[in-house]
């Protein structure tokens, strides 16, 4: 706390902790920041993880915690929202991050490998003005067995989140909302270049291999071709397309997808 020993007077910001939360106070306003996923393992197992599943009744069940032991979290705004899917998977999330998760949008990661204490964890992280969106390995991060993939969005401005309908914490106990958060979710999932191995494929003509070999490539995108027209760009994007579709090279990518539908609605039910 900010104290004037001359005064004794405690002045601002004040700044607390409930239990993984952060509550910063100012003079004019206040604010409360961290996962309540963690929270909701810390208030029930005494540890800080989320990794596990976060269903929707211990969302609400973590909610109603804070609302009982913060002073006006009725009139408090969501500034900024994280919000994302830790999936079980059969392959490596460390492999199909690091062979398979190509672009998002065509644009090439800005952050790689994310380390956990001495835990190094696959991780690709593109950032944009208003969002950014991450894809790594939750299994590792956590130094568990098990095989977790998670995929996630963290929208960073007001605006996009009062789009959603969500302004207070107590928007995310609305199943509706929160459905469109995981509308979102799928949006950004689908933009996602996520490319099954073809190395091995004696079917892909020489022509073809080589456009995949430049398609695979965020360069090709974001530079070679970056001042060609939009017809062009729009071209090759056709052609990849095509070929992926015609030789079966989008498995991977819908496994994932499947997965992260089948884990929303699980969650939303329990």
């Amino acid at each position: 706390q900010n104290l004037n020993i001359r005064t004794g007077v405690i002045g601002y910001p004040k700044k607390t902790t409930l239990k993984n939360m952060s509550v910063v106070i100012s003079e004019n306003s206040a604010y409360v920041r961290n996962s309540i996923h963690r929270l909701y393992n810390v208030i029930h197992s005494q540890e800080e993880h989320n990794h596990n599943s976060f269903t929707y009744s211990m969302l609400c069940d973590t909610i109603k915690f804070l609302d009982k032991n913060l002073i006006d979290l009725s009139f408090a705004q969501v500034q900024q929202i994280e919000f994302g899917l830790n999936i079980t998977t059969v392959i490596s999330p460390e492999e199909i991050i690091r062979r398979n998760v190509l672009m998002h949008k065509f644009k090439n990661y800005n952050h790689n490998i994310k380390y956990y204490g001495n835990t190094k964890a696959e991780l690709k992280q593109y950032d944009y003005y208003s969002y950014f969106i991450k894809v790594y390995d939750k299994g590792k991060a956590f130094q568990l067995e098990a095989y977790i993939f998670r995929f996630e969005i963290k929208l960073m401005k007001k605006r996009d989140i009062q789009n959603i309908g969500i302004n207070s914490i107590f928007d995310l106990t609305d199943r509706m909302k929160l459905r469109k958060l995981f509308l979102l979710l799928m949006k950004r999932y689908d933009e996602m270049i996520i490319v099954d191995e073809f190395y091995d494929n004696i079917t892909i003509t020489l022509e073809d291999r080589n456009k995949l070999n430049n398609y695979r490539n965020s360069i090709f995108w974001e530079e070679e071709i970056r001042d060609k027209s939009r017809q062009t760009k729009a071209y090759h994007k056709k052609q990849f397309q095509r070929i992926l579709e015609k030789y079966n090279l989008l498995n991977i990518k819908k496994y994932l997808r499947n997965q992260l539908v089948q884990k929303f609605i699980y969650l939303m039910n329990n």
